[in-house]
């Protein structure tokens, strides 16, 4: 029923397209509405799917970060055996590129991994720059400052102990998307000491320090209608 009232409501803005984009910025050059986007806009809208899939991490990066899926996947063959290999809802996204059995993942293609995905969500954001977030830095400043990607990857380079590598290969940061922080983590797949690819993560991220973040909520606390409601619900997890 649901994906009846959907195509009805697909035909619907279709038609309308058609009578008022006519020569107009949404429409092609040759007065054509491209009925194929329009449609596929509004199914993506109503998306019902299974959050652990490959389709939720694909509309739910594009969605909530303005990213496509395939600007963030690798080029070798994957290993999507996992149920958990991607995710996706309102809040965040993810997806590990595994590599499969018997192939090999290295410190250096996890580094051009690593910047291949900062120069897309640089793209991606509103002012052209990723910054630090205030995951990184408490002063407004220095967190929506731009965090340089040459000293990120040197800060993230890892050491040797008696000769072995002791290397982490975790990189974050965030940038602006309408408006509102986002945050981008990259990940390195690993088991036994082995490379097994990467994983990207995004979701929205602070928007404000720690500091500020729990001023307001003690200010809120103050409030007597809050403390009612927060009296009430000690009240009723008790019985």
């Amino acid at each position: 029923m649901k994906k009846t009232v959907l195509a009805i409501m697909c035909v619907a803005a279709l038609a309308l397209c058609a009578c008022g984009n006519q020569g107009g910025k949404k429409a092609k050059d040759d007065g054509k509405v491209d009925a194929e986007k329009v449609a596929e806009k509004m199914i993506q809208k109503a998306f019902e799917g299974e959050k652990y899939s490959k389709e939720a991490a694909e509309y739910y990066f594009l969605k909530n970060e303005g990213i496509k899926f395939a600007d963030l996947a690798p080029e070798y063959a994957l290993n999507e055996t996992s149920k958990y290999t991607y995710y996706g809802d309102e809040h965040d996204a993810l997806a590990n590129f595994k590599i499969q059995d018997g192939d090999t993942y290295t410190k250096e293609q996890h580094i051009e991994n690593v910047r291949r995905i900062y120069a897309v969500t640089k793209k991606a954001a509103d002012n052209g720059i990723n910054v630090y977030g205030f995951e990184d830095k408490s002063i407004k400043d220095e967190a929506m400052a731009e965090k340089d990607l040459e000293q990120m990857i040197q800060d993230n380079n890892g050491t040797k102990i008696f000769g072995i590598e002791i290397y982490i290969g975790s990189y974050g940061w965030s940038f602006l998307k309408n408006g509102e922080l986002h945050r981008c983590e990259i990940s390195l797949l690993e088991k036994d000491d082995v490379k097994l690819g990467y994983s990207v993560k995004m979701y929205k991220g602070l928007q404000k320090s720690m500091d500020e973040t729990l001023k307001e909520a003690e200010k809120a606390l103050e409030d007597p209608e809050v403390q009612k409601q927060l009296e009430k619900a000690l009240k009723d997890a008790a019985k």
